[in-house]
């Protein structure tokens, strides 16, 4: 095909047979014949008997030729055979033409084929580079890449191999009109200077023109491979990415020996730049998926790591309250404690009192009956009074949720507040169908004990999350709105399921308000269906905005 002319110039006398008179041409050649070879012949030999739109080129030419000399110039499409017999189109000009007197035809023939191809490949560029920019899998692509060059060349058939990363194995790429067994027996392959052709281009980064199998001496230990499915002539062509040297090979085969045409160079080489662009662009996705992925787990990891620490800071916390909370329960209890044993200690003396006196037959006056029956009464009284008091403060301490007298006081956002608790909750039970709405004023500040709030606030997100909207999406709206006396009402509203009044009454337990001085109070609103909404109304705290 390199030989095929461009543009050629034909002079024709005017006499039946239409005789070429002289030809001339860009490339040196006409339609794969030398120019002196033509003198004499007719020009409809050069034709096809019939155009492709079945129109007779004789008789056709005939009556152009007529029209020409009759005055003016014809210009058409014109299908031409080449030397080898392979029809090409042409754009046909007609003009007259005198010489010595006599009226010639003056014919240029401007060889239409290159230009077809050229757009053909454009068109092919062009979708290639939208499947790789739109994501298309690799596969998918180089599949369409390969169709598509088949489609420009009659019996062609094409393969992408690949190089594996680890630069020297070859790993199958595509190939649809290959047989399956081939494809299969090439995939492992190690790369070397004799390894066929793809193998042979991929180890010397340069382009590999076989042109016999059987004969070259590249195929020689795999030519066993290509010949029983009939695969004579191999060409190929290394493919590069940016930065990264040969990651694979585009190859043509042809059934039949034979060297490449200009046009087939180009398209081999145009399709190696388009392969090499889609697998460097699959690469740094697979790269990218990668990063993400070891970026996931290391987020898994350290969420994890993090949870763990919580929890172990929770305990310690716990413990830590604990022991407080003993120690506050040890000096309660040690004055009606100690009241209860020096109550058993007097009734123990006058027991033995009253034991030693009838073990010794001593006279037991009555009055000394009735002071001894006083004081044991007195005994059993105390007794009762302080055990009964021990247990009331035992029922008060066990009414505390948790001990706040660590609790430090500071100046916080109360919108701050609100979303750490949020980010606590988030965190902790991994929530993806609810969203938090926070109404607040950013400049909102309270002058309290945060950590409390957020507990507070916590438990109250963490039960919506979880009772709330049971696995489906729903949102917790939390706003603000002054209260009674200097005190702030939070209101926590959520758009769930909602709780019937039989649940709303036992909602909360009583509490025991602990050393703050003034504690604050709660409400709960909420009907089956129309959600919940919980107020906070906070003690007076001194309330303040701040700059924003």
């Amino acid at each position: 095909m390199n030989d095929s002319p461009q543009v050629a110039m034909l002079s024709l006398r005017a006499v039946p047979g239409l005789p070429i008179v002289a030809a001339a041409s860009s490339l040196n050649r006409v339609l794969g014949h030398a120019p002196l070879e033509l003198r004499g012949r007719g020009f409809a030999s050069l034709c096809p008997a019939q155009q492709p739109d079945g129109r007779d080129s004789a008789q056709t030419l005939a009556r152009l030729f007529d029209e020409v000399l009759s005055g003016g110039s014809r210009s058409l499409a014109w299908t031409f055979l080449t030397h080898d017999g392979v029809a090409r189109p042409h754009g046909l000009h007609l003009t007259r033409m005198e010489r010595d007197g006599e009226p010639l035809v003056a014919a240029c023939l401007v060889d239409l084929s290159r230009l077809k191809f050229i757009e053909a490949m454009s068109a092919a560029e062009n979708e290639l580079l939208q499947m790789v920019a739109t994501g298309r899998p690799l596969a998918t692509v180089l599949a369409r890449l390969t169709a598509l060059i088949e489609a420009q060349f009659d019996g062609l058939f094409c393969t992408v191999l690949l190089l594996d990363l680890d630069g020297r194995h070859i790993r199958l790429g595509a190939g649809p009109r290959m047989p399956a067994d081939y494809m299969k027996a090439l995939d492992g392959y190690e790369i070397g200077p004799t390894m066929g052709s793809c193998g042979t281009a991929m180890h010397d980064d340069r382009t590999v023109i076989v042109t016999d199998i059987e004969t070259d001496p590249l195929w020689a230990p795999y030519k066993a491979l290509a010949l029983p499915y009939g695969f004579r002539a191999c060409w190929s062509e290394p493919i590069h990415a940016a930065g990264q040297g040969v990651i694979g090979s585009f190859a043509m085969y042809y059934r039949e020996c034979r060297a490449p045409g200009e046009q087939e160079l180009t398209a081999l080489r145009t399709a190696s730049h388009l392969a090499g662009i889609a697998i460097d662009q699959d690469r740094r996705e697979q790269e990218r998926l990668r990063e993400a992925q070891w970026l996931e787990e290391q987020v898994e990891k350290r969420t994890a790591e993090l949870l763990a620490a919580q929890d172990e800071l929770v305990n310690s916390r716990k413990l830590a309250a604990l022991g407080q909370m003993l120690s506050g329960i040890s000096h309660e209890m040690n004055t009606p404690l100690g009241n209860a044993l020096l109550a058993a200690d007097v009734l123990r003396s006058q027991g033995r009192v009253l034991a030693d006196k009838l073990a010794g037959n001593a006279p037991l006056k009555r009055k000394e009956l009735a002071d001894l029956l006083g004081q044991t009464s007195g005994a059993a009284e105390l007794v009762q009074q302080n055990v009964d008091r021990a247990l009331r403060l035992i029922n008060r301490f066990k009414q505390l949720t948790e001990d706040s007298g660590r609790a430090m006081r500071s100046r916080f956002l109360l919108r701050d507040a609100v979303q750490q608790a949020w980010a606590r909750v988030r965190a902790r039970l991994r929530v993806r169908h609810v969203q938090l709405v926070c109404d607040l004023p950013e400049d909102l500040a309270l002058d309290g004990y945060p950590e409390v709030l957020h507990q507070v606030l916590e438990q109250l997100i963490e039960n919506a999350c979880l009772h709330a909207f049971r696995g489906s999406a729903g949102q917790i709206r939390i706003g603000s709105a002054p209260g009674p006396t200097n005190r702030l009402v939070l209101e926590v509203r959520d758009n769930g399921a909602g709780m019937p009044r039989a649940d709303v009454e036992r909602a909360f337990e009583p509490f025991f308000t602990t050393a703050f001085g003034q504690g604050g109070s709660i409400q709960l609103d909420s009907q089956p269906g129309k959600g919940t909404t919980v107020r906070l109304e906070l003690p007076p705290l001194n309330t303040l905005r701040l700059a924003a």
